[in-house]
């Protein structure tokens, strides 16, 4: 079970974070912050399409497709979004309303 978690949930939220984190702080363009989440939607598509050229039992492979790279990229992609959080956290600007009224 720890390998299951680990292998198919935290390390690709891990990586997620991390891709989407340092493609948004280190180039200036904002069209290599897309990059990562099209990454992960590619290669998943790559993996679905050669499973499913594969695939030779007489059974439906919804449930196969959903575990193996259907998980890590849901994984992957909620990584992506807590690594532009955590960007938008550190690195963006902060609004600071005062209170009126106060003399």
């Amino acid at each position: 079970m720890p390998i299951i978690i680990g292998v198919f949930c935290a390390l690709p939220l891990a990586l997620g974070l991390i891709a989407q984190y340092l493609a948004c702080r280190l180039p200036r363009r904002r069209l290599w912050r897309v990059l990562p989440p099209l990454a992960v939607l590619a290669l998943t598509a790559l993996v679905v399409a050669g499973r499913l050229r594969v695939w030779e039992a007489e059974h439906s492979p919804l449930t196969q497709l959903l575990f193996v790279p259907g998980l890590p990229a849901l994984c992957a992609l909620a990584g992506i979004v807590l690594g532009w959080r955590l960007w938008k956290r550190l690195w963006g600007p902060r609004v600071i309303w005062e209170k009126k009224g106060r003399g």
